[in-house]
Order: structure tokens, then sequence, then C-alpha cells
């Protein structure tokens, strides 16, 4: 090896003569691109030599990288030289102190001496930050600015382009916020405090004492408007909200006990679409609003919500009231205000959905250490989990040991609502015993997903050190086709349920009122309940089983005809063996107050595979019914999307014929004014 070394140095002749000594110990990609090299020419020989220079390092690093013995001997020496090291600082370190009481010194040379070494370190360290601060401006000056504008919660105008300012709309509710802070006071005075005082007999005295709105209203710090990638008969609008308020309201439930509310911040992203435009006032049929994402929510209690302040139980309070109001108006659920008699609210409650995103979760690679050893002078490495969302959707991968290049290749499938807004949020954990430790996170909008159909990429993970992970994503759209129904036994969907669950009626109050058909355990009769004294309506709530999926409707109080309102979606994998199961419940008992059934190959048959209807309760009144729309879609990977087109827009690009191309759908649609959103030739 020396004499190959030697001859490397002196030149072209070196190189040829080190050829036959190095290739034993030469990779075999490396040794055959150091043959093509001598094969080139005179100009290559000096590239070729310093590629393939005989250095010992880099000959105990091939032979610890091809597992040769000389591995294990330098990781023995690695770790006898970090343990001597170890020592040799500690004797470094207590030599002074054990010279000061060894020649009597006070101990406060010894804590000087500390100061001056602390000092000196840490006026170090501030340069050293400085200068890398100033180093990374300079190679990475638009993104340190965008970092750092974020981190100042600037408003969305400053950070998105096609965000525009709405100071005008501040100035009008800048305005009208005394009015309505008025509004506000009659209606929890006239209408919330009597609804309180029935909800319960210990709240009979319950009293608003105190409502003021303070004087600062609800800011709108951006509206994003949609035309190019939506119906040309609805207007939507994302205003990004953010209200601090100085709020001040005081309730006393009994006498000296008071709870009030001293100040809320709310932000979010408020969803507002106008559908459908008319031609007669007011111009719009309806307003439907929700939150595309939760809020984010902080509250500042009074008096004996007070403790709720406290670390155990403000998440708990603040949580339960975000979950309020994701019921009403975070996606799946809206807000929906009709403004003429012709729009049905039920139909603006009850949108289909606009698609499926399936997320091939593949891999990440340069994943952060974040385990360590030996009081951290030993770096290991990480044990990685991916934690994915959509809106209110939420899925966690398994966890791959001791890796930060790990393989996951799962599949996750997600029902999408709206596109583009809703936003696939990818997390990357290190699970840990105690408390698992971030690694990244990346958001990608499904509205590029629903554009391109079918998107295989890496994204670099944000708010890490480094990392990227591998995703292919793909979209599905909802149809009606039949044919397109593709049942797979890989364990991915092939259509989706949406259930719209009503109301129901002519719930039994208890037990004693079920029909004959109700039976015990082993086909026996049931034993009848008792009476209670206060014969009072139920609590009732329904579940809604598809297989292992499982959802539950909000419960709705004292009432023998409930109304819930809410939609839900299911995943089916098997239309032909697949059913509905809905069970309707009250809270305080076990017994069901009625159940029913709908399998699958009732929806093939029905128009437009779906069913509009009040359905029958079993083992239960004998009029007691539920009333629910379920629709059935097919998932399809490569159709035209005809989802985001007006009615009429529809029929044109149906009347095309089934091979249809671009030009044709775009021509067709603007000769009547209709603007097309999305389509893919099969």
């Amino acid at each position: 090896m020396r004499r190959a070394h030697e001859k490397a140095r002196n030149g072209v002749g070196g190189v040829h003569a080190s050829t036959s000594d190095l290739s034993a110990h030469t990779p075999p990609d490396l040794h055959n691109g150091y043959q093509g090299a001598t094969h080139r020419g005179p100009a290559n020989h000096h590239a070729a030599a310093a590629q393939l220079d005989p250095n010992p390092v880099l000959k105990r690093v091939e032979d610890a990288a091809e597992g040769h013995p000389g591995d294990s001997t330098n990781a023995v020496n690695k770790a006898l030289m970090e343990i001597l090291l170890y020592f040799g600082r500690a004797v470094l370190f207590m030599f002074p102190v054990y010279m000061t009481g060894y020649l009597g010194l006070s101990i406060t040379w010894v804590l000087f001496c500390l100061m001056l070494v602390t000092w000196w370190r840490k006026n170090t360290t501030r340069k050293r930050a400085r200068l890398d601060t100033a180093f990374d401006f300079l190679e990475n000056e638009r993104l340190v600015i965008n970092k750092e504008i974020k981190a100042l919660n600037m408003p969305a105008w400053v950070h998105f382009p096609d965000v525009e300012r709405a100071d005008w709309l501040n100035k009008i509710l800048q305005q009208a916020w005394p009015y309505f802070g008025i509004y506000m006071e009659r209606l929890l005075k006239e209408k919330i405090q009597p609804s309180i005082r029935t909800s319960s007999h210990h709240l009979k005295t319950f009293t608003f004492t105190k409502v003021h709105f303070g004087q600062k209203p609800l800011r709108i710090n951006g509206v994003k408007s949609y035309t190019d990638e939506v119906d040309k008969r609805q207007v939507i609008l994302d205003l990004n909200l953010s209200y601090v308020g100085d709020l001040d309201i005081v309730a006393a439930v009994k006498k000296p006990i008071t709870a009030g509310v001293q100040g809320v911040q709310l932000h979010g992203v408020l969803r507002v679409i106008l559908e459908p435009l008319i031609g007669q006032s007011p111009l719009v049929g309806g307003i439907t609003m929700f939150f595309i994402r939760r809020p984010t929510l902080d509250i500042d209690w009074t008096g004996v919500t007070n403790l709720l302040d406290s670390p155990a139980f403000n998440n708990l309070s603040e949580s339960a009231i975000m979950d309020i109001i994701s019921s009403f108006m975070v996606l799946p659920n809206r807000l929906c205000i009709p403004l003429i008699d012709q729009v049905q609210i039920a139909q603006m409650r009850f949108p289909l959905p606009r698609g499926v995103v399936r997320v091939h979760l593949i891999e990440a690679q340069d994943l952060i250490a974040s385990d360590s050893y030996m009081l951290g002078m030993v770096k290991g490495k990480s044990d990685p989990y991916t934690i994915l969302r959509v809106g209110t959707q939420k899925f966690k991968s398994k966890t791959v040991k001791e890796n930060l290049d790990p393989r996951w290749n799962e599949v996750f499938e997600f029902v999408v609502h709206e596109a583009p807004g809703q936003e696939l949020e990818i997390e990357v954990f290190d699970e840990d015993t105690d408390k698992d430790d971030f690694l990244g996170s990346h958001q990608l909008d499904l509205g590029g997903v629903m554009k391109d159909r079918v998107i295989d990429e890496w994204y670099e993970l944000d708010q890490g050190d480094s990392g990227k992970i591998h995703l292919k994503l793909e979209w599905l759209s909802l149809v009606q086709d039949q044919e397109k129904l593709v049942e797979t036994q890989n364990g991915r969907a092939c259509a989706m349920l949406a259930v719209y669950l009503d109301c129901a009626s002519n719930l039994p109050k208890n037990t004693t009122e079920y029909t004959n058909d109700f039976a015990g355990k082993h086909g026996k009769p049931g034993k009848p309940v008792k009476v209670p004294k206060k014969n009072m309506d139920p609590n009732s709530f329904v579940e809604l089983t598809v297989d292992r999926q499982m959802q539950k409707s909000k419960v709705a109080y004292l009432s023998k005809d409930p109304v819930w309102e809410q939609c839900f979606t299911f995943f089916v994998h098997s239309v032909k063996n697949q059913q509905l199961s809905v069970v309707v419940k009250d809270v305080d008992k076990k017994v069901p107050l009625g159940l029913m059934s709908l399998p699958f190959n009732r929806l093939l048959t029905a128009t437009d595979m779906s069913m509009d209807q009040r359905f029958q309760l079993e083992r239960s009144g004998a009029n007691s019914s539920i009333k629910m729309t379920a629709t059935l879609r097919v998932g399809c990977l490569d159709s035209v999307s005809l989802i985001p087109f007006t009615v009429e827009a529809r029929h044109i690009i149906r009347a095309a014929g089934p091979v249809l191309c671009p030009d044709t759908i775009t021509n067709a649609c603007q000769m009547y004014g209709f603007v097309p959103v999305q389509y893919v030739l099969e």
C-alpha cells in the first residue's frame, strides 16, 4: 500500500501501477469507474488518482463499510478514545479544585474562575451565533425573511399574494360592534338564559348579571376568493378571522356562586359560500359557513370557573368547547342560512364530498436522531412514526424502531369535502416512553391533488433540522357508474357511503313501551322494566356502524322526536356483503330504543344510488321511525369528475358522448357560459 501511495503521488505512471494493488480493496463500482477513467485519456488520469488516493483512513472506512474485520477494531478504538477523553476532561476540571484545597486557598478563587469560564463560553457562543445568523441570512435571504414574517403573526395577505386586505370590512365591524353587543345581550338573557334554567333543576336561578362584549371587535386579517375552480353559480370566500376580545360576561349560578369569562382569543379560517346565485332579489339563495380546520381557542375564566385556567383543566375545558364548535361549524358540519323558500336547508347541509384522497406513506430519509446515550455523548437513532390529518380525520402509522430512513409502505384514505381548501397535515414523531419528540411536519393543499390526480414526490419536513418524506397521493372521484365498482382484497375501499341523519319520531319513553318482538337472552322474552315515577322523554343519540367503523351522533335531550341533522361518511370495501347498522340509544339506559339495518345491495338498485325516506325501527314503538338519507358512490381513479360543474354544464358534458376531449368540453361550456373546472380523460 505504501508503494501504491507513493506511485499515485508521482503522476500518471503511479496511477497505472497502483491499479492492481488497489483492486482488492476497492468496491466493484468504484474499481470499474477507475478503470474507465484510465482509458479516457491522459487528461483524466489526475482526477482518477485524486479519487483513488489509497489513504489509510479511507482504507479503514472502506473496510468498515464492506464488513471487514477492521470494522470491529475501529469501533473498539473509537469507544476507548471517547472514554479516555471523558475521564481526561473530568480530571482537567477537578485538578484546580484539588490544588485549591491542597494549597489551602479560599473556595472563592474556584468560584471566580468558574464565573470567568462561564462568561467566556457564553460570550463565545453568542458571537458564533451572530456570525452564523449573518452568514445564513446572506445565503438564504428570502427563506429567512419569510420565516421571520411568519413568526410575527402578520396578516394572511402579507404571506400570500392571492389573499386581499379587508380594511373596509374591519371598519364596518368597528362601527357596528356596540350594536352587536346589544344584540348578544338580548339573545343571552331572553333566549339562552331560559333554556339553561329548564335544562336542570340545579340551574333554576341561573342569571346573567353582566354582559359586555368590550371595545375590541372581531378582525378579518385577509379575504381569499375563488373564481377559477368553482361553479359559476356560487361565490366562495375564505376569511382569516382573529378575535382577541375584552368581553366580560358574569353569571350567577346560585348565590354566592358566580362564573364568567373575561377574555377570549379565537383564530381560524372561516369559509363562506354564497349559493346559488339567482336572478331575483336577494340575488343569493343561501349562505353556508364553516371552519375548514378546527380554530384555536383560549379563554380567560373568572369566578368559580377560574379553576378551568389551571393546567389540569385548561386543555379539558377548551377542548370540550371546541368539540361543541366543531359539531356545528367544522367540516363536515356546516351552518346554513337559507334566504329563499325554494332552497332546502337539508341539501345545503348535506352536499356530497368532492372526492377521496388515497395517501401512500412510503418512506422518509435523513430524519433527526433524537435519542442519545451516555449523557448525550453518543448519538443514537429515532423510532419514527407519522400522524396524518385531513380535517377531523386522523390516522397513525406504525413505528419503525431505530431507523433514520424508515419505510412504512402504508395506505390511508381520507374523505375530502372542500378542495381547494382542505389540507393534508403530516407530522413525524419519535416514539419515547415519556414524551414523543417532534421531528418535522408538512402541509399539502389537496386542491393540487384534485387537479393532477396522481402525485408521487418527496416533501421536505418543516420545523425540523433535516428530513424529507416520500408520499404518493391519488385522487378518487365519486361517480354513480356501477361498472367502475371494483372490489379488491388489499383492504382499500371501493366505494363511499354518505349518511345524513335528520331526525326520529315517536321514540319510546321506557322499555315497557317496546313491542312484543323484543327478545331477551337465548331467545326468551325480555323482562319488562319498571316504569319510573317521572316518565320523562329520552335523551337519545344514534350509533351508525359499518363493520368496524362506528360513529356517534350528538345527544338530543328530553325529546320523543329528536332532531340531529348531522352527516357521516363511511368507506365501503364490499358492497355485496356489508350493510349499515343504525341503533338509537338512551344515554341513561343500556337497552336500545330502536334499531334498523340497510344492506348496500338496496342502494345499488335505488335511483341515483340514494335513499331519502323514513325507516321503521325494530324493537321499538309501533310507530317509531328514523329519517335519514343514504347515498352510495363509487370511488374511481381515472374518470371525469362532474361534481364541480353546474347541473346544466353536466348535461352538456354528458351530451358530448363517451369520448371526451378537453377542447370539446371547454368549447361546449364556454358556449353556454359555464367554466369547466376539472376533467380527466379515461
